[in-house]
């Protein structure tokens, strides 16, 4: 049997992934998939890319006779730190469940990141609390709201691959925060691992701000330690043991040309450290060290650091930067509003408490699980606190530390720290916690768009009641995620980032409620009109002993304004319908055009005038005249050239200006056409298209692809246009089944 090369390289991914570890030989895969070794060669190498993109660890080539593949699963910056600090006592990782911070089930099965995680720990007598964050695009809503947390960013860049998707995304995050930032460039004992060449890459995207404060000492194969430029030593690893040593003198010439740009950088943004500088001065440790937390506490310099997650190198190194060099709470204010007044307010860490809830995770036994950002003054337990957003008092009863899915109870939080709290009743991500007397509203975050929509439904009978209590709470823990009820298409309808967002979505309805539920094409809400006129007699006589029945109306249909819906007219003369049965004659036209003839759409943009009828005496009743309206509707729009309209979305698509071609070419696929296209900085365009709903379907998945991850859209309802014959037929054909 032979297999189609996604089919292979589906199942090569789900073999790996499911055995991290574990050599698989060539010949396994050429016998299993009766395919040739360089096609299966070609098979490995696009699985390799897979794995490295998405940070889910790599797959090694291991030469000779025991040789062939392997999946060695990521090994978490955050989960190093946690280790060198002594929080753990081993390096976690995902695969073997031992990882504190990828512990939901639904990271377990796919060994990556998917929720942000919170570990605290204690470095040299201070607390760090430090929030890993998703890699994969569908999920940047948490990282979005983790930088809300945090006084700083730490920014993983591979010394492989260079800047990624998701390096501009969090780099752009933190930017509109004016969040500082640090640079870690991880895997650089990686085949083809580059430290300068991502430098340069790094300072060309983003500017001279960027500069390396350490520079590796070898790479790839052997590498083995950092060498300080601001403290001139070297770290080196030894049988799981960093020593420290001078900076070796063949690294002579290397070191002056990397210290001289820390100088300079340094320099650029310090008037004191310019002048010094300029007149050939010798500028010690310490005033380096002062020029560089200005500039970082300012968000001008980015320093950036180098290790390697797998052998565990650097890590050292960047806990004591962390410490010595990167913001804590002290340094800056928070602003907010007065919710008395909506001015704005300033309020530092030493006034009364207030707090920002970053995030919200849900347990199907506890209920709401808050995650608190102390922002200023103390909280204690058992106290109570008052919701600015909600305007509701809350009852703090107990307060948590947390490192991963580990949890450790304390009395009292000071500003700075992260807490979670527990049954919280009326509070939800976004809101503001703090003292009544004193209360103040920061502004919550702006969560990406929910650009991907599929009609959701319980799998099983007995989830249908359960079904929508559940993703209402799913909702209240990612807010990227929305809900709509399609009341004419009787679709209910869940909006997420991507495509992989609601898979993760459905999974933990499972696993978190019990609810199983499939994802399914939602339907789209098609309109009939007419394109001709016709003048018809809607007549209903029914005799059978006693009171009949009879209504008799003349009809005439024609074109209405676009957006004008049924327009309902009388020119009536003479009295031949009585004015007492006008409103049932409008009633059954009304109605009546709520089902189309062509597929059952309701119909719109269409006028109706009632210009003629007759009447009995005694048997004409507004029962009758409705009836004979709704007659003169199926007579009379046949004749009338209906069509079958769809709607069309205006879509504004942003993307690198580079992709701007492949991205209209798709538009114009799609039966789209380009409205307008600008482009508000020199490699950002936004293009304007309108078009139609039915080919917007997985439009999200298409343009990731088109742009590599870069783009992102928003779309709103436009107008009703005629659908294409060919295409109208199949949906006539389809809903007349």
């Amino acid at each position: 049997m032979k297999f189609k090369r996604t089919e292979r390289i589906g199942a090569i991914v789900k073999i790996l992934s499911d055995n991290p570890n574990k050599i698989y030989t060539l010949s396994y895969f050429t016998e299993k998939f009766n395919a040739a070794k360089s096609t299966i060669s070609e098979d490995l190498l696009v699985v390799k890319n897979v794995f490295e993109k998405l940070e889910l660890g790599r797959v090694i080539t291991i030469s000779g006779a025991a040789g062939g593949v392997k999946y060695i699963p990521k090994t978490s910056i955050a989960e190093n730190c946690l280790f060198k600090c002594g929080t753990t006592n081993r390096v976690g990782k995902t695969d073997d469940g031992t990882s504190i911070l990828d512990y939901e089930p639904e990271e377990v099965k796919r060994k990556m990141t998917i929720d942000s995680s919170l570990a605290s720990c204690e470095w040299q007598g201070y607390k760090i609390n430090f929030i890993d964050t998703p890699g994969y695009p569908d999920f940047t809503g948490e990282v979005k709201s983790a930088f809300t947390a945090c006084e700083s960013a730490i920014v993983v860049v591979s010394a492989t691959s260079g800047i990624e998707i998701e390096t501009d995304r969090a780099w752009k995050y933190a930017e509109e925060l004016s969040l500082p930032r640090a640079i870690f460039i991880n895997k650089m004992d990686r085949e083809h691992a580059d430290f300068y060449k991502v430098v340069e890459e790094l300072r060309a995207h983003f500017g001279k701000g960027i500069v390396p404060i350490q520079i590796p000492i070898g790479s790839e194969a052997s590498f083995q330690g950092v060498a300080d430029l601001i403290t001139m030593n070297t770290k080196v690893l030894i049988k799981n043991k960093d020593l420290i040593y001078e900076i070796p003198e063949y690294m002579k010439d290397e070191v002056d040309t990397a210290r001289h740009m820390l100088m300079e950088t340094c320099a650029e943004f310090n008037d004191e450290l310019l002048e010094k500088y300029l007149e050939g001065e010798e500028i010690t440790e310490t005033e380096v060290a002062a020029a560089l937390i200005e500039g970082i506490v300012n968000a001008k310099i980015f320093p950036v650091l180098c290790g390697s997650a797998t052998k565990g190198i650097g890590f050292r190194q960047l806990m004591n930067s962390i410490i010595e060099y990167m913001p804590t709470p002290y340094f800056r204010a928070s602003m907010g509003i007065n919710p008395k007044n909506n001015e704005l307010i300033e309020r530092r860490t030493e006034d009364a408490f207030s707090g920002y809830v970053f995030k919200t995770v849900v347990d199907q036994f506890i209920g709401r699980v808050s995650y608190l950002k102390i922002l200023s003054g103390t909280l204690i337990e058992n106290s109570s606190v008052y919701n600015s957003v909600s305007e509701k008092t809350e009852r703090i009863s107990s307060l948590y530390s947390a490192c991963g899915k580990n949890q450790q109870a304390q009395k009292i939080a000071h500003a700075g720290d992260i807490v979670i709290i527990t049954k919280l009743q009326a509070t939800k991500t976004g809101d503001t916690l703090c003292n009544e007397e004193e209360p103040i509203k920061y502004e919550p975050v702006t969560h990406p768009a929910s650009m991907f929509t599929m009609a959701i439904k319980a799998d099983k009978k007995a989830d249908e009641d359960k079904i929508g209590n559940a993703l209402t709470r799913l909702v209240d823990e990612d807010p990227t995620l929305t809900i709509y009820k399609n009341t004419e298409t009787g679709d209910l309808t869940i909006s997420g980032v991507g495509e992989l967002h609601l898979d993760v979505a459905i999974e933990k309805l499972l696993n978190k409620f019990g609810v199983t539920a499939k994802l399914y094409q939602p339907a789209i809400a098609y309109r009939e009109t007419i394109r001709g006129t016709s003048k018809v007699e809607g007549k209903h006589k029914k005799q059978s002993g006693g009171h009949g029945q009879y209504g008799d109306v003349w009809l005439e249909f024609s074109p209405g304004e676009l957006g004008s819906g049924v327009t309902f007219t009388e020119t009536i003369v003479g009295g031949a319908v009585p004015r007492q049965y006008i409103p049932a004659v409008e009633k059954g036209v009304r109605e009546t055009l709520q089902t189309g003839i062509l597929a059952g759409y309701p119909m719109v943009d269409i006028k109706v005038n009632l210009f003629d009828g007759s009447y009995h005496t005694v048997d004409s009743s507004e029962m009758a005249f409705k009836t004979a309206a709704a007659l003169a509707i199926k007579k009379g729009i046949p004749e009338a050239k209906p069509v079958l309209l769809e709607p069309y979305y205006t879509l504004k698509i942003t993307i690198p200006e580079y992709y701007m071609g492949d991205v209209i070419s798709g538009i114009n696929t799609k039966r789209g056409r380009i409205i307008n296209t600008e482009s508000p900085s020199h490699d950002v365009s936004i293009i304007e298209a309108q078009v139609p709903l039915a080919e917007l379907y997985k439009y999200a998945t298409d343009l990731r692809s088109a742009t590599q991850g870069r783009g992102s859209y928003t779309m709103e309802f436009s107008h009703y246009e005629e659908v294409p014959a060919k295409i109208s037929e199949q949906i006539i054909a389809e809903n007349n089944k």
